[in-house]
Parts: structure tokens; C-alpha cells; sequence
């Protein structure tokens, strides 16, 4: 990390998750404080004066719907012959609770989420894939969507996604029945 990106964050937690970003992403956030929010647990949300939560929640929804369209985007283009049907369950199978779950494990991203120990092994069950889709909508709105496209393409689907292990995989079990 150089000097001038270090000078850009207050301290050394800030640093450090600038770090985390850089060392698994390839890049340093311009906003930290969104990836701060992105990290933050509606379990460690804290309340403004007027009332409201401030907590990943609104970031998850934001990235959900992100995550979604850059998905959409790489299969419309990656599978130019496949019919609607088929492009819906593959981008259904990538953005899966399971699968954003295991990725963010992946990646260490669920180590990075604050949120309140109830006991040692207190951990919510969707937080991590949770902490995911908001950590998208972070990059979404420090940068612009075809640097999330890029970053979720390169690093993501690319790298750690097998597509022809997902198309092989039945979800679907209704339609099958039917």
C-alpha cells in the first residue's frame, strides 16, 4: 500500500479493512465508510436521532439487485443460444442465499462483518451471503456498475463460479416433477 493511499483513511481499522479489500479484490475503496455500513450487522445497527437503524440492510438490498443485473448481464452474453428458462435458473443457482453464503466464506468477507456475539458461536445464517450483496452495493455507489460488473466478473464468477458444474445441477425440483 503506498503512502498517499494510506494517508486517505483515518485509521489503522480503516487501513486495514482497505487492505482486506485490496488483498482479496484488487482494489482500495474511495468511500471507506460504506464498506464500513456494508459490514455492520443490523445486530450492531445503530439509531440516529430521528429513529432510524443504520445497519447493511439497505446496502444488501441495493446489492442484491446489482449482483442480480451483473449476473444477468454475464450469462446473456456468455450463453448467446440459451433460452430465458435457462439463464434463470443459472443466474438463480449464482446468487443463491448457499451460494453467496460460500462465497463471502470464501473469500474471508464474513470475518469482516461486525455484528453482536450473543455466545462464542453465535453467527447468523445468511449474514455472510447478507454481508455479500451489501459489499456489492458498496461498490456500486463508491464507483459505478461496470466496475462492480468487473470486479464481480474477474474476481468472482470467473475465478470461483464453475458454470458447467452449476448447469449440471438440478434446484429446480418442481419443474422436474411437473
Amino acid at each position: 500500500m503506498s503512502l498517499l493511499t494510506l494517508l486517505k483513511y483515518k485509521n489503522e481499522s480503516d487501513r486495514a479493512l482497505a487492505r482486506s479489500i485490496y488483498n482479496i479484490f484488487g482494489f482500495y475503496p474511495r468511500n471507506i465508510e460504506l464498506y464500513k455500513l456494508a459490514f455492520t450487522h443490523k445486530s450492531m445497527s445503530t439509531k440516529t436521532t430521528s429513529g432510524y437503524a443504520i445497519s447493511n440492510e439497505r446496502l444488501e438490498y441495493l446489492g442484491d439487485a446489482v449482483l442480480s443485473s451483473i449476473v444477468a448481464e454475464f450469462l446473456f452474453k456468455k450463453f448467446p443460444t440459451k433460452q430465458e428458462g435457462f439463464l434463470t435458473e443459472m443466474r438463480s443457482k449464482i446468487v443463491s442465499r448457499s451460494s453467496l453464503n460460500r462465497l463471502s466464506h470464501k473469500f474471508g468477507l464474513d470475518n469482516l462483518v461486525n455484528y453482536a456475539k450473543y455466545n462464542e458461536h453465535c453467527k447468523f445464517r445468511s449474514m455472510a451471503g447478507n454481508a455479500f450483496e451489501a459489499f456489492t452495493g458498496a461498490i456500486f455507489l463508491d464507483f459505478n456498475y461496470n466496475f462492480a460488473y468487473k470486479i464481480i466478473v474477474d474476481h468472482v464468477i470467473r475465478l470461483h463460479i464453475d458454470l458447467a458444474e452449476l448447469e449440471k445441477n438440478e434446484t429446480n425440483y418442481k419443474s422436474r416433477l411437473l
